[in-house]
């Protein structure tokens, strides 16, 4: 960049690729931090009611230019309230872990969509997108700290660790199914007492 021998569009090309390699490394030692101040009950989680069906559109909507520029539907399907006792700043990590891959991982044109569903006991939410898919080896290890199964998206490393880690402390769950060439849907149960 400090060559004087490169174009403004050159320059600012060089500099856009700093910004974002910038903000990738920002992000990854954020999670590293959080997970490992987690394992160490650092953090140690606080529930409160809050409305979760309301925490999930406002994850949605912080992702509508994004999904927009890569032409993506988002389909949802749930209720227009349902307050659960949570830690909420935690789960938002976990929402925008898997809508973050979503989109990353979805071809233009593609699809992603929020179900969520509940009982008296329990509340299931769903986010599926219509991506690239992921092999059966990778699926395996899809919630491993350090794993990474896409090479090209090395520096986004951590991320299901984390959600694993905040979904276990909010005493629930989350699983993978995945298909290769079809899509990739993340399943997540909280209860709801």
């Amino acid at each position: 960049m400090q060559s004087e021998a490169i174009t403004i569009e050159q320059r600012k090309e060089y500099s856009d690729a700093i910004i974002t390699a910038s903000r990738k490394l920002s992000s990854l030692v954020t999670n590293i931090l959080k997970l490992s101040k987690l394992e160490n009950q650092e953090i140690m989680p606080v529930s409160e009611p809050f409305d979760l069906c309301r925490q999930l559109a406002e994850c949605a909507l912080s992702f509508e230019e994004a999904m927009e520029r890569k032409s993506i539907d988002l389909s949802v399907d749930m209720d227009d309230k349902l307050v659960i006792s949570a830690d909420e700043n935690m789960l938002e990590i976990v929402w925008n872990n898997l809508f973050s891959n979503a989109l990353k991982f979805t071809e233009p044109g593609g699809t992603i969509t929020l179900k969520q569903t509940s009982d008296e006991y329990s509340v299931t939410l769903s986010i599926l997108d219509s991506g690239c898919g992921i092999s059966k080896e990778t699926l395996k290890h899809i919630f491993d700290k350090f794993y990474q199964g896409d090479t090209s998206h090395s520096q986004d490393g951590n991320g299901l660790a984390l959600a694993l880690k905040v979904i276990e402390l909010a005493d629930g769950s989350i699983t993978a199914k995945s298909e290769v060439g079809v899509g990739s849907t993340f399943t997540v149960r909280l209860k709801t007492e």
